[in-house]
């Protein structure tokens, strides 16, 4: 009976394992501190160089990181480093300038969407890109269903409007209505004049589009009324 009760608890125990950083999400996100010669470090829309620099953290400030991901070589005060970091604003830093007390992954790796049926020509990390060079703009008010086409390197969506584009993407199978959206999922929505809304996931809770306080800006997805799911990025009627 002993052994019985202890191989129960050991079951109870690994159940609690598994499930505990699921449910979690960012409440326990790692923290860091960031070390550079003095400079501000620059913040990314995504884990690259080359992608756009569109704010900065103090050095000597202490971010939350809320999962990490790999991307392009960086030599910092940490020394030489692929891993990338998210911070809870949504945005990237090196992570060979932040000090986590480990040269390796210290938070959860960051989920990322599954490859669409046909492909953009333009990935996740660059798409996101393109739309952090155009935060706060509201030439794009209006134009949601477009935006996200253009940002995958599409010239338009072939879509009337993002409910049209939402329908087809429901009546294929496409809509997945749980789990936080991983990051490159196209974000859907209902609105009152039956037009419909979509964004983009950052990932982790986070989405950027249009329509955010009338601008192209940063929200949780769950930033206004009608959530309808999410998607791989596909546009079929796309061109």
């Amino acid at each position: 009976m002993r052994s019985i009760a202890w191989r129960l608890i050991a079951v109870a125990a690994t159940a609690i394992a598994v499930s505990f950083p699921m449910s979690t999400g960012v409440a326990f996100a790692a923290t860091g501190v960031v070390e550079t010669s003095g400079a501000a470090l620059t913040v990314r829309a995504g884990p690259g160089a080359g992608l756009d620099a569109w704010s900065s953290v103090a050095n000597g400030s202490t971010v939350s990181i809320v999962c990490q991901t790999e991307g392009s070589s960086v030599t910092g005060s940490q020394g030489t480093s692929t891993i990338w970091d998210m911070l809870s604003n949504g945005g990237f830093v090196s992570d060979a300038y932040v000090h986590t007390g480990s040269d390796g992954y210290v938070e959860k790796k960051c989920s990322y969407v599954g490859a669409p049926p046909r492909a953009n020509p333009r990935g996740v990390n660059a798409a996101i890109s393109w739309q952090f060079a155009r935060l706060g703009s509201t030439a794009h008010e209006g134009w949601c269903m477009r935006f996200q086409a253009q940002s995958y390197g599409w010239g338009a969506s072939g879509w009337a409007s993002a409910e049209v584009g939402g329908d087809w993407i429901q009546s294929h199978g496409y809509m997945r209505t749980t789990g936080i959206p991983p990051r490159g999922a196209i974000v859907w929505y209902h609105n009152s004049a039956g037009t419909g809304h979509v964004v983009v996931s950052l990932g982790e809770g986070k989405i950027i589009g249009t329509s955010v306080s009338g601008k192209v800006g940063v929200a949780g997805y769950l930033y206004r009324t009608g959530y309808r799911g999410w998607s791989v990025p596909h546009f079929p009627a796309a061109g």
